[in-house]
């Protein structure tokens, strides 16, 4: 039968397509699988004019329609952790007080868990593409984020799993005023800045003590997050517990990848050959390899430039560590495209020439637009989470004084 025009009521936002899309002259614009997520984005397609398969087409417009499902979004799900964070660090003496401190951290780790349970490459990639807001504990949600994906790689147990986690979130509790204040810092620390920065682990620790924090591996893990694997790290120059080294690991390649004063960002894959290259000195050998197994050389959210001239962001692992599957939206002329495009990297004319500098490339990201639904902005259910989030905070605020519960951070 040929190819058949696609109508606009033939494509459901935010779901799979069912077959693959081409133009006028047969030409493949769109893979089957591929979702388009916004509106707008549909209008520019049904523009350019869109083909597919008669046969398909005709299949398709048989079936009863279902209800479209909004599925979670896993980016608004690790916005509204990192509110959450934020409160909870920024106000710490307060929450301890309360007794509402673990109960917060639970809620966090629950967080972190369902964004990495639904879409690990969303969440990858908001560790690598979405940098605002406050430092200190917009690091210690990518940290966890990482550690989460890694763990679960590792076959932990679930407890040990949450409890690594929950280390992820806690591990600078006592250092993230200052921790904020030496990122801005490009000289050298001083003799006293390095005994502050020595001992934030052991004062993070005693925090979480008061706090009621009773788990044996969270207080490890915490206490030894810069040992290292030979016994060259701080405070106490000690060989250390699995969880630490995986806790240490993810550290390390989260703090490279974001840019400071004192040294520029470096892309993901030139800090997962900085850990390769240290691991049996800083790092356990066999927890690096899965750590760089699991992220991959090419991690979710990779900017990367191809053969074809094209620059695009790394969508997903693909059956070879080299060939992941990109989806580029600036064309080899250097101009933004109008259409989002899956590329199959293991092909020659898409294969990846480079990995793109973050220092020189900072144009914003849609992530909607190349992930779909799962990584909106504002989810269904965790755009309300977030709003309640900040209700909770400006009550406590406003009554800081008062000794009393905080029933209102559940989510």
């Amino acid at each position: 039968m040929g190819n058949a025009r696609v109508r606009p009521s033939d494509i459901q936002i935010g779901q799979a397509l069912k077959w693959d899309v081409c133009d006028s002259n047969g030409r493949l614009l769109l893979s089957k699988g591929h979702v388009i997520s916004s509106d707008g984005q549909l209008d520019r397609l049904v523009r350019v004019g869109l083909y597919a398969d008669a046969e398909a087409l005709a299949r398709t417009r048989a079936e009863v329609p279902a209800e479209p499902i909004k599925p979670p979004s896993v980016t608004a799900t690790l916005a509204v952790a990192r509110k959450k964070l934020d409160y909870l660090v920024g106000n710490v003496e307060q929450v301890i007080r309360q007794g509402v401190f673990l109960r917060g951290i639970e809620e966090i780790t629950q967080h972190i868990d369902a964004a990495c349970s639904h879409d690990q490459n969303v969440a990858m990639a908001m560790v690598l593409l979405r940098q605002e807001g406050r430092y200190a504990t917009r690091h210690m949600i990518n940290v966890a984020t990482v550690v989460r994906l890694v763990a679960r790689a590792m076959k932990m147990t679930k407890d040990r799993e949450g409890s690594v986690v929950a280390a992820a979130l806690t591990m600078n509790l006592a250092m993230a005023d200052y921790q904020d204040e030496l990122k801005q810092q490009a000289e050298p620390l001083t003799p006293t800045q390095r005994a502050r920065l020595d001992r934030h682990p052991l004062e993070a620790r005693e925090l979480l003590l008061r706090a009621g924090v009773t788990d044996p591996v969270w207080l490890t893990a915490v206490e030894q997050h810069h040992e290292h694997f030979d016994g060259s790290g701080y405070p106490g120059r000690s060989r250390c517990i699995v969880e630490a080294q995986l806790l240490c690991l993810a550290d390390v390649f989260c703090a490279r990848i974001v840019p400071c004063a004192y040294r520029p960002a470096v892309a993901s894959n030139v800090a997962l050959r900085g850990i390769l290259l240290e691991r049996g000195k800083a790092f356990d050998p066999t927890v690096a390899a899965v750590f760089i197994k699991t992220l991959g050389i090419y991690p979710p959210g990779m900017l990367v430039r191809l053969v074809s001239g094209e620059v695009g962001v790394v969508l997903q692992q693909g059956s070879n560590a080299q060939q992941p599957a990109v989806a580029t939206f600036i064309s080899p002329q250097g101009t933004p495209t109008s259409l989002i495009l899956r590329r199959d990297t293991s092909q020659d004319a898409y294969a990846i020439a480079a990995a793109i500098d973050p220092k020189s490339f900072s144009a914003y990201i849609n992530m909607e637009a190349i992930w779909g639904a799962t990584a909106a902005a504002h989810g269904p259910e965790a755009h309300s989470r977030a709003k309640h989030a900040v209700r909770v905070a400006a009550a406590l605020s406003a009554n800081a004084a008062v000794e009393q519960g905080c029933p209102g951070l559940a989510a």
